[in-house]
């Protein structure tokens, strides 16, 4: 979705459609995914979507649709109303560029495990999308220099090196296919170059936007390139939109369906073992009636003298033809006492036969049960289909322990709780801290005992920009001074200020940031506030 000959077209379809809009605003609806709001012509409005997950970069015009009014980050609030002048392509990399007429740019850098969106003024980074503690301050990302023309490449090479030096941007996913048609593995260098240049042409001057197959974009016709299509689209953007919703929802589908399919697989194999393991109970039927035996053939004894220090004993067994036979038994007990306890373990053993063919039946039933529930699920291919069946068999799942009623979630790397109506996060250690102030949005208040090591902490502001009431800072504060190393102090100062006066300096340890506007109060430690 992202390779060079596509992106080519796609800002051509970007240009013609947004020259002239209006920005709007731009916010983030679900965690990869950035959206911008441009008014085109008086309240036509329409979204650019990015996704930066690095499995399915993605950059396409969607039509609009109400924006999320909670949990959720904003992006460009500076650009508000500013208007778009043109959209381009750098001449040599995968970044696409919305020129504002303030002279302000938007760059979509669509490549590499950390595909970004940025704005940029005067050649700095003003705000950024993703990793915004070591991207906003520094120079405006260059694209790079156009490759130099070079000669054939040698013969030695592979059919796929060979294209891929003649034609460093060539789509990786259609190599195969173009070696297997035109058997380039036996061509020469020269040979290459004549048959996949006007594939190449193609791509450029004469595209057909078709989905293969296999899910993948392709802008070579089929009869120079006679991969199967799946389906046909008049242009780019609409190609792109469709390959990205696929991907979206196969990714997004597989994400939930590993949340559950694991767990029946592994609760199915636990309750086949315990299966076999229980099938075996008719065996403890065979000890206690031996238990049983060794007690009666004690008891006709129990007038006998018996020594302290025997740890067995001989007797003839009248259940085989008075045979002697060696009984164990316990020391400094008397031969009824001994028979006692064998007439003990022999009931213990029958109970605990009758309870394993109890959980014999329970397991089986259970079993049948989660093979069930797997069967099904494998039969689901659609997100909607998945969310029905959990609902339907959510019962089913926590009380064969595939779902807890506490976790049906992924649980966040910090703690959260409730001061007063709003939302806190408290930060576990020093990578969580990272990660609590990078998921905070910019106008949450963010505390931090003051000059010591301690939790970073967060009161969720939902994108509002004052500040919470003063009780609710000073619980805060609170909470941060009891979990840092000044707790045994009466009273810790505690910084407090906004998460966008927060910035973590490149290459600084887990948790270390920089505060560059800072309030500070003085707070009694306290582990829980009421």
């Amino acid at each position: 979705m992202n390779n060079f000959y596509v992106l080519i077209h796609l800002t051509k379809h970007l240009n013609n459609q947004l020259r002239d809009s209006r920005f709007l605003f731009g916010y983030s609806p679900h965690r990869d995914v950035l959206e911008l709001y441009l008014d085109i012509t008086g309240n036509n409005i329409i979204r650019i979507v990015f996704s930066s997950n690095p499995a399915e970069t993605s950059l396409f015009l969607d039509k609009h649709r109400p924006r999320k009014k909670s949990n959720v980050t904003t992006f460009f609030e500076s650009t508000e109303n500013d208007i778009i002048d043109s959209v381009h392509l750098s001449d040599n990399d995968r970044y696409i560029y919305l020129m504002l007429k303030s002279g302000k740019k938007i760059l979509f850098r669509l490549f590499g495990n950390n595909p970004n969106v940025y704005l940029i003024h005067e050649q700095i980074i003003k705000e950024s999308f993703k990793n915004r503690w070591n991207s906003e301050g520094n120079p405006e990302p260059e694209p790079r220099p156009a490759s130099k023309a070079s000669e054939l490449p040698g013969e030695h090479l592979s059919a796929r090196q060979k294209i891929t030096k003649l034609f460093p941007k060539f789509p990786r996913h259609l190599i195969d296919g173009v070696i297997d048609h035109y058997q380039l593995e036996k061509k020469r260098s020269g040979e290459v170059l004549d048959i996949v240049s006007p594939l190449v042409d193609e791509m450029i001057n004469n595209p057909e936007f078709r989905v293969l197959g296999d899910g993948n974009l392709c802008l070579i016709s089929e009869h120079l390139l006679p991969l199967p299509t799946a389906k046909s689209f008049d242009n780019v953007n609409d190609a792109v939109r469709h390959v990205y919703y696929n991907t979206s929802r196969e990714r997004r589908l597989s994400a939930k369906l590993k949340t559950i399919k694991p767990k029946l697989e592994q609760a199915i194999r636990k309750a086949e073992s315990a299966v076999t393991d229980l099938e075996k109970a008719d065996k403890g039927l065979q000890r206690a009636k031996m238990y049983e035996q060794f007690g009666h053939i004690l008891m006709a004894h129990a007038h006998e003298h018996l020594s302290p220090e025997a740890q067995k004993i001989s007797l003839p067994n009248f259940y085989s033809n008075n045979d002697p036979i060696e009984i164990p038994i316990k020391q400094g007990l008397t031969i009824a006492e001994n028979a006692e306890n064998y007439y003990s373990k022999s009931a213990k053993a029958i109970r605990n036969v009758e309870v394993s063919k109890k959980r014999l039946q329970t397991t089986k039933q259970n079993l049948r049960e989660l093979k069930e529930l797997l069967q099904s699920l494998n039969n689901i291919d659609k997100i909607f289909e998945f969310d029905d069946w959990l609902e339907a068999h959510k019962e089913s799942l926590e009380r064969l322990g595939i779902l807890s009623g506490s976790a049906r979630s992924e649980s966040l790397p910090y703690r959260q709780l409730k001061v007063d109506g709003f939302q806190v996060w408290i930060g576990k250690n020093a990578r969580s801290n990272d990660r609590l102030t990078s998921d905070a949005h910019k106008e949450d208040v963010w505390l931090h005992a003051r000059g010591v090591s301690g939790s970073h902490v967060v009161i969720r502001m939902g994108n509002k920009k004052e500040m919470p009431p003063s009780h609710v800072i000073f619980k805060a504060a609170s909470i941060a001074a009891w979990n840092s190393k000044a707790r045994g102090s009466s009273l810790v100062p505690v910084i407090v200020t906004k998460r966008k006066y927060i910035s973590k300096q490149k290459g600084a340890p887990p948790g270390a940031v920089t505060v560059q506007r800072e309030q500070v109060v003085m707070a009694e430690p306290q582990k829980k506030v009421t």
